[in-house]
């Protein structure tokens, strides 16, 4: 055991003590201050006042197995591209060939977008059921079930000139070393591509999925540029998702609150910090309640009806809502290895 140590601690213990209990930057190491902006279960959401991240403290990621059973249905379904998949496919910066790893592959639909497009594609994601599905669906020989740091020890000699990684990085308890993993599979100048969700985007109400165990950080394009710049790359476009109608429609949903779903739906579904609560087996079985109930359905077609519902007054309300610069959903950037000093970028916030 340590020697005991003396009644009165020094004003630097004191700040020690205080910066542990609230935290330290994930991205830039910076101690959290004042007090958290949120509070959800044990844990407490800050804002870094020295880089602009806003980091849940304490968290923990999950395993592969959790993800697994959490996202079971989603892991074996053939999904649309997201907006970061397109962004990058269309943006004039972004190489058009090379070979392309992407973190996070999910069920492959963009590493198949991006082998048709020209590229030689490697994905690893930690959801082996994903993994399956992007190889019999896809026809995808090179996606692995491991994490980036894994992929890069069974293959050091391997460097790729785009490294990719979409809705992958707001999961990261450590977005440091995951972007240190990400740079070791990058051969000399190459590009990073990501996309995020956009802490500006406009919203109203609790998006349940933006918080601990699955959304760990909060990014905006300030935050997210001094950490790319923090780390050695030159930021070359940034493009945040305009509000489309879609999106308007669901947030003017979850505005105007009738009730009606909460008491059809009965019971509460379990959000994502009381499934990492469970254990193994009532996870499964929870999982399992859900997807079988009649009344969880009925629920979701009416929260489903009750959007198209409100479609017209988004689109009415559409020119006012950009009037206002109301943001979309998510955040794309492409980058560059080797920054050079004072470079600047401009956030895109274009249709």
């Amino acid at each position: 055991m340590n020697a005991a140590r003396p009644m009165a601690a020094s004003a630097d213990l004191i700040g020690a003590a205080q910066s542990e209990r609230a935290g330290i930057c994930p991205a830039c190491d910076h101690p959290a201050e004042g007090v958290p902006l949120e509070v959800f279960h044990a844990a407490s959401l800050y804002g870094c006042r020295n880089c602009d991240l806003h980091f849940w403290h304490p968290v923990s990621m999950p395993d592969a197995a959790w993800y697994e059973r959490a996202y079971q249905g989603r892991d074996q379904t053939e999904m649309p591209l997201e907006p970061g998949h397109r962004f990058f496919l269309s943006d004039p910066k972004a190489p058009k060939s090379g070979r392309l790893l992407d973190l996070g592959c999910g069920t492959g639909n963009f590493l198949a977008a991006a082998r048709d497009a020209g590229f030689d594609v490697t994905g690893i994601e930690m959801n082996r059921n994903a993994v399956q599905f992007a190889r019999d669906r896809y026809r995808l020989a090179n996606v692995f079930a491991m994490r980036p740091e894994e992929f890069g020890a069974s293959h050091e000699h391997e460097k790729f000139d785009v490294v990719t990684f979409f809705e992958v990085l707001e999961h990261q308890e450590n977005p440091k070393g995951f972007l240190a993993a990400a740079t070791e599979c990058l051969a000399s100048g190459g590009f990073i591509a990501l996309s995020v969700p956009n802490r500006n985007r406009w919203q109203k109400g609790m998006e349940t999925l933006d918080y601990p165990p699955n959304h760990l950080t909060r990014w905006r394009p300030r935050a997210l540029e001094n950490f790319l710049v923090r780390h050695g790359f030159e930021v070359l476009s940034m493009k945040e998702e305009p509000l489309n109608v879609r999106r308007a429609a669901g947030v003017l949903s979850m505005g105007l609150r009738t009730g009606m779903a909460s008491r059809v739906a009965g019971e509460p579904a379990p959000m994502m910090a009381d499934l990492a609560a469970m254990e193994p087996q009532q996870m499964e079985s929870a999982m399992k309640r859900l997807a079988e109930s009649p009344r969880r359905k009925l629920t979701e077609r009416l929260v489903r009806w009750k959007n198209l519902a409100l479609v017209p007054a988004a689109a009415i309300a559409m020119p006012y809502l950009r009037l206002r610069q109301y943001k979309g959903l998510y955040l794309y950037c492409l980058a560059r290895q080797r920054t050079p000093a004072g470079k600047s970028f401009v956030v895109d916030s274009s249709a």
